[in-house]
């Protein structure tokens, strides 16, 4: 009979096959699992590129539909004087280039101040109309806000675009976008003066540190403020109740309003406030937030208003009052009647130095 031949396995050979199978175990374990994570991180993302500009670490007060009624029923009692947002492609004039550049009051040159919110604006504007040293002073009458800046020699030729000149003739608080793209300023300076002339603009503006800034304009609505009357033109038109929801009734109001409620609106102006003021708002499909992802949207508005930073004329920090006061002086030639003491000039020569000359290498 022929034998069968008995096979002998080594525990090391039994323990190889069993290590075999485990890993074969393992990876199909691990595959599923990376599957299943694949899938879920997908769907998340996919919620989350959906609702990012509803998300907020607080739940808001008012639903959507009513925040988008709030926004209809104050933007029909707005007065936005279509007429004056024609869009005018003119060139920017910095005052550093030559000396041919440099600000003529007795010409047709205009200083313009962009105000942004809680930037320390009013004063500056304020001090522009009451405390310059020039020929012609601003006329202002005792209970009255608004001053009138005509040039030396010219009756009704205005020099001066701010809200104690002109006033908020081109919307109130209004930004980059609607003084400058649209061309609004030399509309309304030509329906206020009765002729067009050929001006040349100087735009200037304030800054602040953001978080500061921004815990300002909170205590500031607290009190009662709204800028319900501001009309956020762009692109010739302002904004639909469904682009741009109101956080609160303006039949109410908002003042008394909580930290968190004040940070739960997801269309609370107040965030970003300085970038968007600056931006060019026509890049961006001006604000209707679906035209474009919400990463690509905040870039292209930082690069422009970046841009458009480095091409005013003059802008200040809020934080460094005298010291943006004494730079504006000296690019404008334009001197306060109050003069500064030796102490303050022995301390912001240098500093001032430093900025003039940072500013010019930037510009």
């Amino acid at each position: 009979m022929e034998s069968i031949p008995n096979h002998h396995y080594s525990p090391l050979t039994i323990s190889n096959c069993k290590c075999q199978s485990l890993r074969a175990f393992l990876f199909v374990v691990v595959v599923l699992m990376v599957s299943l994570l694949y899938f879920l991180t997908d769907k998340t993302f996919s919620y989350f590129n959906q609702d990012l500009s509803t998300v907020s670490l607080f739940s808001p007060r008012f639903s959507l539909d009513q925040m988008r009624e709030f926004a209809f029923k104050n933007s029909i009692s707005i007065d936005y004087k279509y007429s004056y947002y024609t869009r005018w492609n003119y060139c920017f004039n910095r005052i550093l280039e030559d000396s041919d550049n440099r600000f003529n009051m007795e010409g047709n040159d205009v200083i313009v101040f962009l105000h942004i919110q809680k930037t320390a604006g009013t004063s500056f504007e304020r001090s522009l109309v009451k405390y310059l040293n020039i020929s012609r002073p601003c006329t202002c009458h005792m209970g009255k806000k608004r001053c009138i800046c005509y040039r030396p020699g010219q009756d009704k030729s205005i020099w001066l675009f701010s809200r104690y000149s002109t006033g908020w003739i081109c919307g109130l608080h209004a930004d980059f976008t609607e003084l400058f793209v649209s061309g609004c300023i030399d509309n309304a300076l030509d329906r206020k003066e009765g002729i067009h002339r050929n001006r040349r603009y100087f735009y200037t503006s304030f800054l602040r540190e953001p978080i500061s800034r921004f815990i300002s304009e909170y205590r500031h609505v607290e009190r009662g403020a709204t800028w319900l009357a501001s009309r956020h033109m762009c692109n010739g038109r302002p904004p639909t109740p469904s682009q741009l929801p109101l956080c609160f009734d303006p039949a109410i109001g908002w003042d008394g309003v909580s930290l968190n409620e004040f940070l739960a609106c997801p269309f609370n102006l107040a965030f970003n406030r300085q970038t968007r003021m600056l931006a060019d708002l026509t890049l961006v499909n001006c604000y209707d937030m679906k035209a474009m992802e919400t990463e690509t949207r905040e870039r292209i508005m930082l690069e422009s208003a970046k841009a458009n930073l480095k091409n005013l004329a003059f802008f200040g920090l809020k934080e460094y009052m005298a010291e943006s006061q004494w730079m504006f002086e000296q690019l404008f030639h334009l001197r306060e009647e109050v003069g500064y003491s030796t102490a303050f000039v022995i301390k912001i020569i240098v500093r001032g130095r430093f900025l003039v000359t940072m500013y010019i290498a930037q510009v």
